[in-house]
């Protein structure tokens, strides 16, 4: 795990790679009652099998929770980080039961603001599974704290 670093601290073109974490049934189950999407594809093993996936599928939202969450493992900004200010994404493989994934996320891009005590910093960020394959991709936005303050 990184060290917390503030703005001032963070390169752009710096890259970093999260711990990998595995996609479990209970993942599905969870996350379609927190949400109440319990679409037939993520719940139903036997309605699946006649889906274009073949299988049980994950939610892309919960592949959205999923990769913030390997963002916060990597620990860059964990004392220093204020908000997530903005996602944009895109979906091109689907999640599957079983997939063991991990974030890489670079600095794409730092903006100060008109606070003087905080900046945010855009991140390209992938979300891959164990065989490589890029199951999403998008931009973060995060609002990191600025050193002294």
């Amino acid at each position: 795990m990184e060290k917390s670093r503030h703005f001032e601290d963070l390169v752009v073109g710096e890259e970093f790679r999260s711990p990998t974490r595995t996609i479990a049934e209970y993942d599905l189950y969870v996350f379609a009652g927190l949400t109440g999407d319990l679409t037939d594809f993520h719940i139903s093993t036997e309605a699946a099998k006649q889906s274009a996936f073949g299988q049980r599928v994950a939610h892309g939202m919960l592949l959205i929770s999923i990769a913030n969450g390997l963002y916060n493992r990597i620990g860059i900004t964990d004392e220093t980080g204020l908000a997530l200010a903005g996602v944009e994404w895109r979906f091109v493989a689907p999640g599957f039961i079983g997939d063991t994934i991990h974030l890489i996320a670079s600095v794409s891009q730092k903006r100060e603001v008109a606070k003087k005590d905080r900046g945010l910093v855009f991140w390209d960020v992938r979300l891959d599974k164990q065989d490589g394959t890029t199951l999403c991709h998008g931009k973060m936005i995060r609002m990191v704290r600025r050193r002294g303050n």
